[in-house]
């Protein structure tokens, strides 16, 4: 062993020139390690003034997300008469939010690039005042309207309502409701969003004009960039597209959070009302719990080139690639099949050597895989059942979404028909395919909040309700429907019910419609009548202020019954007590499956009783809390 004193290096010094060269690589690195440590500075243009409409790129700010992306990102607001997509086209900001007008772009030559949707439906409406001169768009012409650039899905709604856009009076767009309301206009472009609050609060009756009701559904507040950001800089465009979406995330997690913060550090332009009412709108039109925020479907934006290109705004069958971020790129793989044809040789050479190997390898696969243990191969079973389940939930989830809203688009197409004066054999038809559609989108609903359960992404609310209100609205929803059938609809409530509990108002309401609305459909003559009550959990502890307890209703009628032998089949997804039931009353066999599973989510269940000829009971359990005072 040499000691350190023999070592080579203890007993020789560094010669001048050595130090010499460790000194020029110690001063070449400083600059880089500097701008490694150094974030940087890029420009976000948004498409109007800080709002929750912006709400995931402050929370990605607020929470560090930029920051360890190694960007600082400056949030530029937009001003009245500029261009916020002209901006980042012309290099005064990296990034930029649009709308989806941005396809216009691609075809005009524009290198425009949209990283993620942000909205899934596209919050852009027309608001007009209700006056008798003004009943449909029809009305608009002619008159005083104001509508903002990037506006091009309203002129498409417009000609698919038979409106000549050229025909419209257009104005300067003020972006103030007042004008509005005072009568200056007599419609102006809005977010559903955003300028419904104001409109509310001044108490003027309005109409709001949306370019779903005429099949146009558009992605909204899109977040892009342009090829030359890409091509030049691909990590920091990666970077900056991760970090925004984990904002959103976080901001449609803590709404309350983020909007007060909008309100504390930029400027309380709106009130924090406005600001709630804004995140609560903005919320539905993303669709978090159906899809991952910045979602975009291909086949989405086909439909979107198609609807431009049939108001002869592109050409028709227009290319658009390019037009959508690929944040995962597959590499140019031409070199590595160059290098596979020269190695083809070789390998034909050693198949002769690989044979015998290959026999071996399979010899002891097959014996290691018999003695495998029953147990082990019943695990890599369950795991395989339960990844496809998730799989097959997913599917329903995504493809129910992109389905409901153009039937959406259909029923209220439908709808809008029946107004119009039209023979009885039009109207008839008119009717069926009517009801037809409305059946398909609550078959595809039930799909929807089955999927939902089945994925295990339903989650709770707690929220103040008041259970004798609750039985009130449910039975005034379908008390036309029981005094079409001569059927008395009755409400019973126990003295003691408490006047507030906190729950889920949402699913508690779901699941009462349903077994309300079952018991009219299968009760001809007499009655239903929907009882509640309060009760005691039993071995609950009470808590500071709050107590656990019961809340039961009762749902009976005097319908056709149930038979013993499909009572134990009846909460089954997909399965009628009777296969004559979805001929005669229609249905998709989900709704009572769907109920059953929200109760046991609520800490309760559903029971049934019921007699053939005589009626039956359906008996409602959830654990509510109630205040003391």
């Amino acid at each position: 062993m040499i000691s350190s004193k023999q070592h080579p290096l203890n007993t020789r010094p560094f010669s001048p020139g050595v130090v010499g060269v460790l000194f020029l690589l110690f001063f070449i690195s400083l600059p880089h390690a500097h701008a490694a440590d150094t974030p940087r500075k890029v420009t976000l243009q948004l498409k109007w003034k800080h709002q929750f409409q912006f709400a995931g790129y402050y929370a990605a700010i607020e929470q560090g997300y930029y920051k360890d992306a190694g960007l600082t990102v400056e949030l530029k607001e937009a001003q009245p008469g500029h261009d916020p997509v002209r901006a980042v086209l012309d290099g005064e900001a990296e990034f930029g939010v649009g709308t989806s007008e941005l396809m216009l772009l691609r075809a005009k030559g524009e290198p425009v690039v949209v990283l993620a949707a942000i909205y899934q439906h596209s919050p852009l409406v027309l608001v007009a005042r209700r006056t008798p001169e003004i009943n449909d768009l029809h009305d608009l012409v002619g008159k005083p309207i104001m509508i903002e650039p990037q506006s091009a899905e309203l002129f498409a709604y417009f000609k698919a309502e038979g409106v000549d856009p050229g025909k419209l009076k257009i104005e300067h767009h003020t972006f103030e409701v007042a004008d509005i309301i005072s009568g200056k206009f007599a419609a102006m472009s809005a977010y559903s969003t955003d300028e419904p609050f104001l409109i509310e609060k001044a108490g003027m009756e309005a109409m709001t004009f949306t370019p779903r009701s005429g099949g146009i559904d558009f992605y909204g507040d899109n977040l892009f960039t342009t090829e030359e950001q890409i091509t030049k800089n691909p990590e920091m465009v990666k970077a900056f597209r991760d970090a925004s979406l984990k904002g959103w995330e976080y901001a449609i997690a803590h709404p309350k959070e983020i909007t007060e913060l909008i309100f504390r550090k930029y400027g309380n332009r709106k009130e924090l009302a406005h600001l709630e009412f804004e995140a609560e709108h903005t919320t539905q039109l993303m669709h978090t719990d159906l899809v991952e925020v910045g979602h975009m479907n291909p086949g989405r934006w086909r439909h979107i080139a198609d609807t431009y290109a049939e108001f002869g705004m592109i050409p028709r069958g227009f290319d658009f690639t390019g037009l959508l971020y690929e944040p995962n790129p597959q590499p140019d793989l031409r070199w590595v099949y160059w290098v596979l044809g020269g190695a083809l040789v070789i390998t034909l050479t050693a198949v002769g050597w690989m044979l015998p190997l290959y026999r071996l390898n399979r010899s002891l696969r097959h014996e290691i895989n018999e003695r495998l243990k029953a147990e082990e191969r019943l695990r890599q079973a369950k795991d395989i059942a339960e990844a496809a389940d998730a799989a097959k939930s997913h599917y329903l989830a995504v493809i129910a979404h992109e389905v409901r809203t153009p039937l959406a688009g259909i029923v209220m197409m439908m709808q809008n028909l029946s107004m119009e004066k039209l023979d009885a054999s039009y109207r008839a038809d008119l009717r069926l395919v009517e009801n037809s559609a409305e059946s398909l989108l609550k078959l595809v609903g039930d799909t929807l909040e089955y999927s939902k359960l089945e994925a295990g992404r339903m989650e709770l609310e707690q929220l103040p309700l008041g259970p004798r209100e609750l039985m009130q609205e449910v039975c005034h929803l379908f008390r036309p429907s029981a005094q079409t059938k001569g059927i008395d609809l009755r409400i019973v409530a126990d003295d003691k019910l408490p006047a507030i509990v906190l729950t889920d108002p949402g699913r508690l309401r779901q699941i009462l419609n349903n077994l309300v609305s079952n018991a009219i459909k299968f009760t001809h003559t007499g009655q239903v009548e929907l009882r509640a009550k309060i009760q005691s959990l039993p071995g609950a502890t009470e808590s500071e202020g709050l107590k656990k307890r019961n809340l039961i209703f009762h749902v009976t009628d005097t319908g056709e019954g149930i038979a013993p032998e499909a009572l134990a089949k009846l909460f089954q997804p997909y399965v009628q007590a009777d296969a004559s039931i979805a001929r005669t009353h229609g249905g998709s066999g989900l709704g009572l499956s769907i109920s059953k599973r929200l109760a046991t989510l609520l800490g309760g269940d559903i029971t049934v009783q019921s007699t053939p000829g005589k009626g039956s009971t359906f008996t409602v359990k959830v654990v509510v809390e109630t205040a003391r005072a």
